[in-house]
């Protein structure tokens, strides 16, 4: 027995919190970073960051600039 089906996360956990818990573990930490600068919501961060192909310096420049 040795299919246990690891490895998957469930989201649904994190009711309530901002909305990070729609955002990938690997791209919190730099979503996070980047709040610091910007002072937006993570999730309006993290949509910018996929629009510009997870580069932060042109993310940055987006949000400020709007």
């Amino acid at each position: 027995m040795s299919g246990r089906g690891g490895g998957r996360v469930n989201n649904s956990s994190g009711k309530g919190n901002t909305g990070i818990s729609g955002i990938p573990a690997a791209s919190r930490k730099m979503v996070q970073s980047l709040k610091e600068i910007v002072n937006s919501p993570e999730p309006e961060i993290y949509a910018m960051l996929k629009e510009c192909n997870m580069d932060p310096n042109e993310a940055v420049s987006r949000l400020l600039s709007q």
